[in-house]
């Protein structure tokens, strides 16, 4: 059976999310959420660093048993009273479950830039005509009060019972995921632009109640969405012609260092450098999409957040 666990993280630095494939801007936007996928590569690499020493192909290895003994929802920005979700409407995009704000809003309170210049990874200098400009998630946040705050964001973590990594067992408390001592949640360092100190997450809390709004059902191998009524997704949902909506599709990938999708790893498929590989890519309805619920039967969650439409549970 899988745990449900409600998990809030504290942004220590600038998080940059971003999207693939983006190009056709100076400007590199980030995503205003964070992907399962991003939670899945941050915890294979924190673990698998503290398993082994000097990992190369561990990664693979410890980053599988997490694909098949965790599961990971879409991360929001939350202020303890608000949780900044996105839904497509009449005015536009908006956000927040309880005090809703438009895009303008938001993207003032909690979005900045900033010019980089990519960094050479063997030389560790600067590339030839690489400036650019970033958006990231800022790390503080100037509240309704003019009050400044620490941005936080909140999700959940499944994780089957009885699970174990590179042979040792996982435990569970009020206080993070342990392994021996080990809390696997207390540090992340999600997303791109890491050379440059972003991403770091801090656990703040796990919560005893189900505060994000997401509601779901399992079975011993399964994980089971349950849509609301004219209620935005919270993850992206594959695409599916026959389903009526009001919002977006994307295009979505994911990079790594192998084929997770198909478990393959080889010449083509493994690279040294994180973000070379690319996984499969598909057409998603967007996070705040509005679906028709009463043409979907069934939802299943994926090991990277995403959600499936599937006949069977």
């Amino acid at each position: 059976m899988w745990k449900r666990i409600d998990v809030v993280f504290t942004i220590k630095s600038p998080l940059h999310i971003g999207y693939l494939p983006f190009k056709g801007s100076v400007i590199i936007p980030t995503r205003y959420y964070i992907i399962g996928r991003n939670f899945w590569g941050a915890l294979t690499k924190h673990a698998t660093e503290h398993i082994v020493d000097n990992p190369t192909k561990e990664y693979r290895e410890i980053g599988m048993q997490i694909k098949d003994n965790f599961r990971f929802s879409y991360f929001y920005l939350y202020d303890n009273q608000n949780i900044f979700i996105p839904e497509f409407s009449e005015q536009g995009l908006i956000f927040g479950n309880n005090n809703v704000i438009d895009k303008s809003e938001f993207e003032k309170r909690f979005i900045g830039s900033r010019v980089l210049t990519a960094i050479d990874r063997d030389s560790g200098t600067a590339k030839d005509e690489s400036l650019h400009e970033i958006e990231f998630i800022n790390e503080i946040f100037i509240d309704q009060n003019e009050q400044i705050q620490n941005t936080k964001i909140i999700g959940c973590v499944w994780i089957k019972e009885g699970t174990k990594l590179n042979g040792k067992e996982i435990k569970i408390d009020n206080n993070g995921v342990f392994l021996n001592d080990f809390n696997l949640l207390e540090e992340l360092t999600l997303g791109g632009e890491q050379g440059y100190g972003f991403g770091k997450v801090r656990l703040e809390s796990i919560l005893n109640n189900e505060t994000f709004p997401i509601k779901s059902e399992h079975n011993d191998n399964d994980i089971k969405i349950i849509l609301e009524k004219h209620s935005p997704i919270l993850s992206h949902l594959k695409y599916d012609k026959k389903i009526d909506f009001i919002g977006d599709i994307e295009l979505l990938t994911g990079r790594g260092y192998f084929d997770v999708e198909n478990n393959v790893i080889n010449e083509i498929s493994y690279k040294k450098n994180a973000g070379t590989v690319l996984g499969n890519i598909n057409y998603y309805f967007a996070p705040g999409t509005i679906v028709n619920v009463e043409e979907i039967k069934k939802i299943m969650l994926n090991w990277n957040g995403t959600l499936n439409i599937c006949n069977d549970y």
